[in-house]
Order: C-alpha cells, then structure tokens, then sequence
C-alpha cells in the first residue's frame, strides 16, 4: 500500500493515491503510483484517515 506522507492526515475522502480532493485533483503524478486521476479511497483509507485526523485535533 502506498503511504503518503503529509503532516495532517488528507481529508477522509481525498484520492487513494495522494490525498488530494476530487474537485482540485485533475491528473497527478506520485512516485509510487505515477499518473492517476482521482480514486476514491479504500474503506480502510477513510477510517484511518478518520481516526487520525480526530487524534490530532485531540492533541492541539
């Protein structure tokens, strides 16, 4: 699985690929998928992102 690394985790419904939302997404290139358009996330995808955007707001 690719694992992108960003400093707040993407909104729960950003591409699968790079984190990025549908509606500024276009076509992107990431090194470990290359060019993609927009893909919804796996399930699993939104529930972490979920999770770990309400850990960070736990935290500050």
């Amino acid at each position: 699985m690719n694992v992108t690394r960003h400093r707040t985790a993407p909104a729960p419904f950003g591409c699968r690929w790079c984190g990025v939302q549908a509606g500024n997404h276009g076509r992107r290139y990431v090194g470990s998928h290359g060019m993609h358009a927009w893909e919804r996330p796996t399930n699993d995808q939104i529930k972490a992102r979920m999770r770990a955007r309400r850990a960070n707001r736990k935290e500050n």
